[in-house]
């Protein structure tokens, strides 16, 4: 693939991922989802081109839907997990062989980024959570519980999503942009 089609691909992505992101402002509901389907087209871009023009997506992406994007918690989650973590896992199946320790180190980063997500939702972008306590403490548990399925969820997404990428679509984007 040349050059110019490599930075061509990169922005068509990160337009793309723009748009999934701004889809937010339809339901309350997308605000949870959006950003995983952001994330999950950077796959194409970490297969195709490059690590580094992946991570520059990511960036590129990122820093759009904190300016554009109203709804921030949003644009927090798909900055401090959604957006990075199908680059990330793609790197640490290629460098750790060890199925548990990736998955340690998988659990780990998705709750440090939740947290992290969270606090600058709250403290940067003054997002009321109220609803945590008006259910109790109990319902800050259940959230990250919760989350935490929908992790496991998307990780066996982004497996499933590279199987049937190499499998079926690879030979047919590969024609498409004239490898």
């Amino acid at each position: 693939m040349r050059e110019s089609s490599k930075a061509a691909l990169c922005g068509i992505v990160a337009a793309l991922a723009v748009v999934i992101m701004m889809i937010t402002y339809i339901s309350p509901v997308l605000v949870y989802t959006a950003p995983p389907f952001a994330g999950l087209i950077l796959l194409l871009i970490v297969n195709e081109v490059s690590f580094s023009r992946a991570v520059g997506t990511y960036f590129a992406v990122s820093l759009l839907s904190l300016f554009l994007i109203a709804d921030k918690e949003a644009a927090t989650f798909f900055t401090c997990f959604f957006g990075f973590y199908p680059i990330l896992r793609i790197f640490l199946d290629k460098k750790i062989k060890l199925k548990a320790i990736k998955w340690i180190i998988k659990v780990l980063v998705f709750n440090l980024s939740l947290l992290s997500s969270v606090c600058v939702s709250m403290y940067i972008f003054n997002i009321d959570y109220s609803d945590f306590t008006d259910g109790g403490k109990y319902m800050a548990y259940l959230f990250f519980v919760m989350m935490n399925v929908v992790f496991v969820l998307f990780d066996f997404l982004i497996g499933r999503l590279q199987i049937l990428y190499f499998l079926r679509l690879q030979k047919r984007f590969r024609k498409l942009f004239k490898h």
